[in-house]
């Protein structure tokens, strides 16, 4: 039914938005023509007035606008002011040049002086080449996952691939079985897990899903993490193109910092969800085309699909934009370079078509089954030397010394070497007259003092001197946002630095040497040179533990029935490997317990990692921790059982190939009895347990 219900409110949301922006009949009489206005005339009357051709008229006029704004730009490179951007009619696509003023008349032109920058300018086929180098950038940074999909797995991300994978198959198997895709019980069985409340990347999972089912989940991921890296790094290079007056060499190298930062590399090891950022540069460019007041409904409508699809990617990207931008529009604001009555027409119609796709799923987030309100972190503030120094995952870098601060191997959010940041400062210092270098330095001060958390430290030392994040950790949430990610805002800021810096030199260059070829070499040189600390290496890739083949061959389909497997000891966030076991069997079965986030006891509706442990499954983890089985009585023995029963647990199994399965054997086996033996795993029948078949 749910399938239905959100099939319906996309179809409605995205019918309504085509209909408002479908352009309007050119033989339609237009409500808004001025009789005195010669542009609104029939081609064949223009053509007796004008005394030539149209299109001949048009062809001179687009060239010399071409050329006044091309020196313009030079003018304002050279001096550092930036320059009164010219609406040219002949390069805009928003609207036939019949309905264009003159520039003294057209408010959206008007406004559009006040902008930061210009119309887009618009790619050429050249610059399609930079997807390929983006794209061999990411198959280096993963050649350990291509030369290995399903034996190998990304070990410094724990557990995260794992999960991450698991993902992808809930949401493959709710497609075929016509679930709910917002739910799913194959793990915490039988109270399931909410989707919506965890990362869960159903933006690309539902999309992908045929692969999944046809390739299985890893292949999903390596792609996944393939494309994200890739196309993060041409969305912000396509923006820099279309926005920035700069180079293409300056703009393709602002990319390759934007998608492959060392915090872009560190969650690579198992958070595709931070990783597939390609949507938020497309974000960008739809508000900056809302600023030129042109295609108002059109523009909102496609602002609306990007937000709506981002929150189905991961919200938490998305939050972390809206600080970013928040924060550049407020400095842009004060300059007066943001016209934000123009724009909020296209900023409410993409508002309300996100939400009325989204309003289902966010509401079963915050008010579905295994939903939360809040998650207890521990303090995740970047320590203060974390912001020039280098990141495990770097050519040359210390691993011990990244290590020692960060929170884990996933979390380098921000490493950013002394080079780019000496070279962002430079870039600020220099250009410090454009609004557009002080909105974007005040992104990248804003955000990684906003990182630093409740209390700053260096090195690893508390300073007594207390964080930002006590002024917003109460802030509903904002507070379930780990601090630390916060620098991952200021990632795209200093790759937009790092271009308008190149394009300095390389306007400097050609003026005191006079050579272009020259200038965009030394600004590549400028470039590379800063970038050199944060190159980043191949992630580490380790063996799995292999599946049994018990669930690889089939033959767990005799000793499970409508109940669940238990797996000894049950998945955690340490240990996901009976996750890969559903995989194996095509997500045959639910398993207890997992790895996912969702209530925790009571009624606070306070968030947890994994489920709630039951008396057998902490007997379990005790004796996995102690090395040997606690004492046990027959009322310890009843309630173990009584576990299982509620748990509706049909088998419960114990791989052969663990280090500790002699332990975990005897153990079990005195609650259990003696197990039977088959495709490589212990079994225990407890379908008796609850007056089954077995």
């Amino acid at each position: 039914m749910i399938w239905v219900v959100l099939g319906l409110g996309v179809a409605v949301a995205v019918g309504g938005a085509w209909r408002l922006g479908r352009p309007r009949d050119p033989r339609a009489p237009a409500a808004d023509v001025d009789p005195l206005d010669r542009s609104s005339l029939r081609p064949a009357y223009r053509r007796q007035v004008r005394g030539y051709r149209p299109a001949q008229v048009d062809e001179v006029a687009g060239a010399l606008r071409a050329q006044i704004a091309g020196h313009d730009l030079l003018i304002a490179e050279l001096s550092g002011i930036p320059p009164t951007p010219l609406v040219d009619e002949t390069r805009s696509t928003d609207r036939p040049p019949a309905e264009v003023e003159p520039s003294g008349h057209d408010p959206a032109t008007a406004a559009a002086r006040r902008t930061v920058v210009g119309p887009p300018a618009p790619l050429r086929a050249v610059d399609l080449l930079a997807v390929l180098a983006y794209l061999v950038a990411a198959v280096y940074v993963l050649w350990g996952v291509i030369t290995d999909v399903r034996g190998g797995y990304l070990s410094q991300g724990v557990q995260d691939q794992q999960a991450f994978e698991w993902y992808f198959g809930a949401a493959a198997h709710n497609l075929v079985t016509l679930s709910n895709p917002l739910f799913t019980n194959l793990q915490n069985f039988p109270d399931g897990v909410n989707l919506m409340a965890n990362a869960s990347v159903l933006g690309l999972g539902i999309p992908l899903a045929p692969l999944t089912l046809v390739a299985g989940p890893s292949v999903t991921f390596l792609l996944v993490e393939l494309l994200g890296l890739a196309l993060t790094a041409f969305g912000w290079f396509w923006v820099f193109r279309r926005w920035l007056p700069v180079h293409p060499a300056a703009a393709f190298l602002g990319g390759l910092l934007a998608g492959f930062a060392p915090g872009l590399v560190s969650h690579a090891n198992g958070h595709p969800n931070f990783v597939a950022q390609m949507l938020v540069p497309l974000v960008l460019d739809r508000l900056m085309l809302l600023a030129g007041g042109r295609r108002v409904v059109r523009d909102g409508v496609v602002l609306g699909l990007l937000v709506a699809w981002q929150v189905l990617i991961g919200e938490e990207v998305l939050l972390l934009s809206v600080i970013g931008m928040g924060i550049a529009a407020l400095v842009l604001l004060g300059h007066g370079r943001l016209p934000v009555r123009l724009m909020l027409p296209g900023l409410g119609i993409g508002a309300l078509l996100a939400l009325a796709i989204t309003v289902v799923p966010l509401g079963w987030q915050f008010l579905g089954p295994q939903s939360y309100s809040t998650i207890w972190h521990p303090p995740a503030g970047n320590d203060l030397a974390q912001l020039w120094s280098r990141a495990t995952r770097t050519v040359g870098a210390d691993p011990w010394a990244s290590a020692a601060l960060s929170m884990n191997r996933t979390e380098e959010n921000s490493f950013f070497g002394i080079p780019l940041l000496l070279g962002a400062a430079a870039v600020v210092a220099v250009g410090w007259r454009r609004p557009v270098v002080r909105a974007l330095g005040a992104v990248v001060v804003v955000s990684c003092w906003l990182s630093l958390g409740e209390e700053v430290t260096v090195h690893g030392r508390p300073t007594g001197i207390p964080g930002p994040w006590l002024l917003l950790e109460a802030l509903p949430v904002v507070q379930n946002v780990l601090p630390t990610r916060l620098t991952l805002v200021a990632v795209p800021a200093l790759a937009a630095l790092l271009a308008i810096g190149m394009e300095m030199v390389r306007v400097a260059t050609v003026r005191y040497a006079g050579h272009a070829g020259a200038a965009a070499g030394a600004a590549v040189v400028a470039g590379v040179l800063v970038l050199l600390p944060v190159v980043p290496t191949p992630l580490v890739v380790d063996p799995r533990p292999p599946v049994p083949a018990f669930f690889s061959d089939g033959s767990w389909e005799s000793w499970v029935d409508d109940g669940s497997i238990y797996a000894v000891p049950p998945p955690t966030v340490a240990d996901a490997r009976a996750l890969e076991w559903q995989a194996a069997a095509r997500w045959g079965f639910p398993v207890v317990a997992g790895y996912f986030v969702g209530p925790g006891p009571g009624t606070e509706r306070v968030g947890q990692y994994g489920a709630t442990p039951t008396a057998f499954t902490q007997w379990i983890g005790q004796t996995v921790l102690d090395g040997a089985a606690p004492p046990l009585d027959d009322a310890q023995v009843e309630t173990f059982r009584a576990d299982l029963v509620d748990g509706r647990v049909d088998a419960v199994v114990l791989p052969e190939q663990r280090d500790d399965a002699p332990l975990l054997l005897d153990a079990v086996t005195s609650v259990l009895g003696a197990p039977a033996r088959e495709g490589g795993v212990y079994l225990w029948d407890v379908r008796k347990l609850a007056g089954g078949t077995g």
